[in-house]
């Protein structure tokens, strides 16, 4: 594993994403030697190292990393694994031919991750007396480097009980019982969860993203040409009067036109097991008459009525207000619905879409 890029235990959360991103640009990822020494450029930004409350006192740094960006990769010499000294918060003088990893100094071989439930990688301690992968620890959104510049420990008292019960998509039917901690897909309400891990090795599209949810996670199930071919081009602004193809109740793609433009204001929330939505409706939220006194406080305690009928706890993050399309169907039907969900005329439709569209020589809609 460490003779392909990113070549680093750490960096390969973002392989498939850094694998998308370059076959995109035609172009392979970049290697600089140094003597005998490799140094690459780390693909965790620092801000994924780097967590607290405050957004406003956060700083971010970039221990161990050249003025070019670039990283040394070291292999631990007894268990072989390969890390950027960034990522795994080696300092220079500690780096040397007989370097070895957290685990092998510790002699802790038998030690699996506590997130994860597995063996080898790039382990660091934890503040429970057990291990965790680095790559784990930044997936996991309530996972806290103590000590931000080595690495370690790793504080996981402030994840909820409720991620270590979630499912893994992958490993769930070999698996008597839920072990480790999961991490979801990071679409709207999609419920898809899956360890770290597990997720990477199956080729799940996972990439940086803004603080505060520094890992955005693309699921099976959202992983499609519409993520990889529809550019900033084909997502312009629409028009009223324009044709458009648009999806019906029904669940097949029709012609349809747009008939009127809106606003519409979108809560998003962290549910208390550890899973967020960004596109609840103001009504959603039961805790508070929010259609009439507006959006709680930022990490307002709320309560959320879901699709299932029931209530769950949460905490406010932020209002979005969403360019919403009215769309009228040939049956004279018509739907609200958000730009990602319609296709021009004139674009390259994804193979999901195609095989659901209806041709206007079918001018009946069920």
């Amino acid at each position: 594993m460490g003779q392909q890029a990113p070549y680093c235990a750490v960096c390969m959360l973002f392989q498939t994403y850094q694998q998308s991103e370059y076959s995109s640009s035609n172009q392979s990822p970049e290697k600089e030697s140094t003597g005998e020494q490799l140094q690459t450029k780390p693909l965790i930004p620092e801000m994924c190292f780097t967590t607290t409350e405050d957004n406003s006192e956060v700083h971010f740094s970039a221990p161990y990393l050249e003025e070019d960006g670039t990283s040394l990769l070291i292999s631990c010499s007894q268990c072989c694994v390969r890390v950027h000294t960034s990522c795994y918060g080696v300092a220079p003088e500690k780096v040397s031919d007989h370097w070895k990893c957290a685990r092998c100094e510790a002699n802790a071989m038998t030690e699996n991750c506590c997130l994860c439930s597995l063996r080898g990688g790039a382990l660091q301690r934890a503040n429970n007396d057990k291990w965790v992968h680095v790559l784990c620890a930044v997936a996991v959104l309530e996972a806290r480097f103590v000590n931000i510049a080595e690495r370690s420990p790793v504080d996981l008292s402030g994840i909820p009980l409720q991620r270590f019960k979630l499912k893994c998509f992958y490993c769930k039917k070999r698996m008597k019982r839920a072990a480790g901690c999961c991490v979801q897909c990071s679409h709207g309400r999609c419920p898809t969860s899956f360890h770290a891990t597990c997720a990477q090795a199956a080729g799940v599209l996972m990439q940086p993203d803004d603080w505060p949810f520094v890992v955005f996670i693309t699921c099976y199930r959202h992983k499609g040409p519409i993520h990889t071919e529809r550019n900033k081009a084909s997502m312009r602004e629409l028009s009223v009067g324009q044709k458009v193809i648009c999806k019906h109740k029904n669940g097949r793609y029709y012609q349809s036109e747009v008939v009127r433009l809106t606003k519409e204001t979108f809560y998003e929330v962290n549910f208390d097991d550890g899973s967020f939505s960004d596109n609840l409706f103001p009504e959603d939220i039961v805790s508070r008459d929010c259609v009439q006194l507006g959006p709680p406080g930022d990490g307002e305690v709320v309560q959320v009525r879901w699709t299932d009928g029931l209530v769950y706890g949460a905490k406010f993050v932020a209002a979005h207000i969403i360019q919403m399309y009215q769309v009228e169907f040939e049956d004279g039907s018509q739907l609200p619905a958000k730009r990602d969900d319609v296709y021009t005329l004139d674009e390259e439709l994804p193979k999901r879409v195609k095989s659901r569209l209806v041709s206007s020589r079918s001018r009946s809609v069920v």
